[in-house]
């Protein structure tokens, strides 16, 4: 660790032991000081930055690393400020605020904030590989849900995550109706904070609490010396108690812990040597990406039925039949005679329905829980109905090793209007199912853009009234939670054991954020090269726009800005930001051809109406100089993510082309540079060229929609 880098650090944290002081007990003084707010709440919410500050940094090797890890955090502890205190983008200039503390944080933040506003980060050191990050920066929340009616009586094991967390919470939560008492014992102390009070239970005491009723919850804040507790759950239904062991996981699981805390450091060709297209797809940016990987041969998902079967063979070991699924039975029988043996399980959707397609892959999930397998399932918690809830709480209740969260994104106190309201729709967006298996090479990974929705498996609703804990669709158009339409999307699956392992790891980031700002850690820094461009092809990426400056809107922007001769494009949201509409302007401008597949009528999504009107305006400025067909497959609405450049660059993601994907929601996908992936790809663009038609230029739109798309913060949100 070098001398600069110790110092910044010690700052920091001296900045945050501040800028908490004013957030915590003294935050009332602050708020009446010269009539000025002059404090905010500290975006990652400990006091201190750790014991002693310098704890942030983990080997003396990896220190620029975790420098540009701090920067990060620095650059949204201004924001946050910001936000709160009208500084900034705002309107005033922090002197504004006649308040030392508050200055003198701010001016510490901003200088070490500082690197964040470049778009690129320059290599550091020449050492490729692998690291570990082992310093404590986050707040780590999750959730154990306890249903008394459905546990059965076999003992379970609950694993909390402490790793690189500053304060550790786990949220007892009722799933079910039967009340529960818990009671128990821990090897640390713990605190215990239940129906508006708290109390500390010391090492060793034995002590009881109730959770009397449906989303009942309690909190249990475990000391950094507990790694055990041991409880048992008493209801009426049984009145002899289930077990329950609580372990600390990077105790328990050290091999998991490594795994969930690595990073690369990428090597970096020189960008002399390269074209735009080239030096774009190389570059490290503030966006979380990995290194260049070998692309391999993975499998393309283009038809609804093998997107959905490569899951369950992910899962199970073998598809299911096109009569099994043409019946619509969630209950049919399941073979897991050729199941993989799996360590863990990641599913990352939108949303997870309890319809026919959640049913499965809830069974399939259940088949391994039952056999100890660790699963994380992420989900967008504004999403799921109370169906949805049901099935996935039932399955976390009864098998404590499926961990589950439900994103909620929360704005910070004092955010502007435009901003509280975004907590109403900022979801998380990130479309990943990894499952790592004990045999490598039965591991797979699938990204793309199809959620756990049987609107991506029927062209429509099945009947499945004679399960009424499933859901049954309705055809709606507007803002409901019960639409349904039938989607054609596009997935990718690996198979490679590396490939899949280092995707798995980087959506690790996304899983262990801090739990107060959603902040993930970046999964790779550049480093130089040697001078030869790396064999890798192939890049995935992670992003959280509101935490990361918006990089990916900067590396879309600088791929059309690349792009020399043809832009290729599937997409059916087309509402561009406005650096993006800029970029498009300018590709066009130097003669580069634009062809877009898209659906410019959107009936049958949330905010169909709205939608549609967004994407008619993008037909109105552009129509008569890009080439924008829609895709007309009956009853059907395009959903693939697909862009591709120059016949060399193609990306498959979950990335809309509208200011949602770059302003509001988390995102991935996977970058591809290299022409016989191209060429492979081309016949999957020329079946969506074959089911379109050419839009008409001339459209209609009512003036309503006019005047409320005038506004930024309207245009963001969809």
């Amino acid at each position: 660790m070098n001398g600069r880098a110790s110092i910044a650090l010690a700052l920091f944290g001296l900045a945050l032991t501040v800028l908490a002081g004013c957030t915590s007990a003294g935050r009332d003084a602050c708020d009446v000081l010269q009539g000025q707010k002059a404090c905010a709440r500290p975006s990652l919410s400990a006091g201190t930055f750790g014991p002693p500050a310098t704890q942030f940094f983990g080997d003396t090797g990896a220190s620029d690393y975790e420098k540009r890890f701090l920067a990060l955090l620095a650059h949204n502890q201004v924001g946050a400020m910001d936000r709160a205190n009208g500084t900034g983008p705002f309107g005033h200039d922090y002197h504004d605020i006649r308040n030392g503390n508050f200055q003198a944080t701010y001016r510490t933040l901003r200088q070490l904030a500082g690197p964040v506003a470049e778009t690129h980060l320059p290599p550091a050191g020449s050492d490729s590989g692998e690291g570990h990050f082992e310093g404590r920066w986050r707040v780590s929340r999750q959730t154990l849900y306890i249903d008394a009616a459905a546990r059965p009586s076999a003992p379970k094991i609950f694993e909390f995550s402490g790793l690189q967390a500053r304060s550790v919470e786990i949220v007892l939560r009722q799933a079910g109706t039967q009340p529960a008492d818990i009671e128990g014992t821990c090897d640390g102390a713990l605190a215990i904070h239940a129906g508006g009070g708290s109390r500390t239970i010391t090492m060793g005491t034995a002590f009881r609490f109730r959770l009397s009723g449906e989303d009942d919850t309690v909190s249990l804040f475990p000391s950094e010396t507990l790694n055990r507790c041991n409880l048992g759950i008493r209801s009426n239904l049984a009145p002899t108690g289930a077990p329950l062991t609580i372990l600390r996981e990077e105790v328990a699981d050290p091999a998991l812990a490594a795994f969930d805390s690595r990073y690369q450091r990428c090597p970096t060709p020189d960008a002399a040597g390269l074209d735009p297209l080239g030096r774009a797809f190389y570059a490290s940016r503030w966006l979380s990406q990995t290194c260049a990987l070998p692309i391999g041969k993975p499998r393309l998902l283009r038809k609804s039925r093998d997107g959905f079967n490569a899951k369950v063979e992910a899962l199970m070991g073998a598809p299911l039949s096109d009569s099994a699924i043409d019946k619509g039975d969630p209950e049919l029988p399941l073979d897991f005679s050729k199941a993989p043996k799996l360590k863990l399980i990641y599913l990352s959707s939108l949303e997870f329905k309890a319809d026919f397609s959640g049913r499965i892959m809830e069974r399939l999930i259940r088949h391994h829980a039952a056999l100890g397998t660790k699963v994380r399932i992420l989900v967008t918690d504004v999403l799921e109905r109370d169906k949805d809830d049901a099935l996935l709480h039932r399955l976390a209740a009864e098998f404590p090793n499926v961990e589950l969260q439900e994103y909620r994104w929360r704005a910070d106190r004092g955010a502007p209007i435009d901003e509280q309201l975004s907590q109403l729709h900022k979801t998380h967006h990130v479309k990943m199912l990894a499952t790592l298996a004990r045999d490598p090479g039965r591991s797979r990974v699938i990204i793309g853009g199809r959620n756990i929705h049987d609107g991506f498996l029927f062209h429509q609703p099945i009947d499945l009234s004679r399960y009424p804990d499933l859901q049954q669709y309705g055809k709606t158009d507007g803002f409901s939670l019960n639409y349904y339409s039938n989607w054609s999307d596009f997935d990718i699956e690996f198979a490679d054991p590396a490939m899949v392992e280092t995707l798995a790891a980087h959506l690790s980031t996304l899983w262990l954020r801090d739990a107060d700002t959603n902040i993930a850690r970046p999964f790779s820094i550049p480093v130089r090269s040697d001078g030869r461009r790396p064999s890798g092809t192939a890049r995935h990426f992670i992003s959280v726009p509101y935490e990361d400056g918006h990089a990916l809107e900067d590396y879309f922007v600088e791929l059309v800005d690349a792009a020399q001769h043809h832009i290729q494009i599937v997409n059916p949201y087309l509402n561009l930001t406005p650096k993006l509409g800029l970029a498009f302007d300018r590709a066009l401008a130097r003669g580069v051809r634009i062809d877009i597949v898209g659906r410019i009528d959107l009936k049958g999504d949330i905010g169909g109406k709205f939608l549609t009107a967004l994407n008619k305006l993008f037909v109105e400025e552009y129509g008569d100089r890009i080439n924008i067909r829609e895709f007309k497959a009956p009853d059907v609405v395009l959903h693939s993510k697909i862009m591709m450049i120059d016949e060399r660059l193609v990306a498959i993601s979950s990335v809309n082309l509208n200011n949602r994907s770059f302003f509001h929601d988390s995102e991935n996908g996977m970058m591809v540079l290299d022409p016989a992936f191209y060429a492979r790809m081309k016949p999957i663009y020329d079946d969506y060229l074959a089911h379109s038609n050419p839009v008409a230029t001339k459209v209609t739109i009512p003036w309503a929609y006019r005047l409320l798309f005038d506004q930024d913060w309207v245009k963001q949100a969809f």
